[in-house]
C-alpha cells in the first residue's frame, strides 16, 4: 500500500514539473557558429537567459569576422518569442525584429531578409568553449 501511494505521489509531483523547451522553457545557447576552412568563421549564436524582467539573449552572428556579442530584451510567450536588433548593432545579425520558437532540438528563427529571414540554430554548447 505505501508504494502505491508513493508512486502516485511521484507521478502527480512529476506530472507537474516543466518539460523541457515547453511551457515557455526558452532558455538555452543556439549555435551554428563554425570554422571554415580558411579560418573564416560562420554562423550564429544565441544565448536566451532569465533576467530580473523576463528574458535577454546575447546575439552574435558571423559572416567570415565575428560581430560583437549584444545583450538585447527578448519578449517570451510560452515556446515563441520576439527580439529586435537595433539599427546600430554591430552583433552580425541584420537590424530588425525576429520572431523564434524553441524547442528541444533548437530555435527556428524568422528575421528581416538575407541570411536570417528563416534559420535554424540547434542547441548546443558555445563555439567559444
Amino acid at each position: 500500500m505505501n508504494a502505491r501511494v508513493l508512486t502516485v505521489a511521484l507521478v502527480a509531483f512529476l506530472a507537474g514539473q516543466p518539460s523541457f523547451a515547453a511551457d515557455g522553457d526558452v532558455t538555452g545557447l543556439f549555435s551554428t557558429f563554425l570554422k571554415e576552412k580558411a579560418g573564416d568563421i560562420s554562423g550564429a549564436e544565441i544565448h536566451i537567459v532569465p533576467n530580473p524582467k523576463g528574458y535577454s539573449a546575447v546575439v552574435q552572428a558571423s559572416e567570415g569576422a565575428p560581430g560583437f556579442p549584444e545583450v538585447i530584451d527578448v519578449v517570451v510567450k510560452g515556446a515563441t518569442l520576439v527580439f529586435t536588433i537595433p539599427e546600430r548593432s554591430a552583433s552580425g545579425f541584420s537590424p530588425g525584429t525576429y520572431n523564434g520558437t524553441v524547442t528541444k532540438e533548437g530555435l527556428r528563427l524568422r528575421g528581416p531578409r538575407r541570411l536570417y529571414g528563416d534559420y535554424f540554430l540547434p542547441r548546443k554548447g558555445s563555439f567559444s568553449q
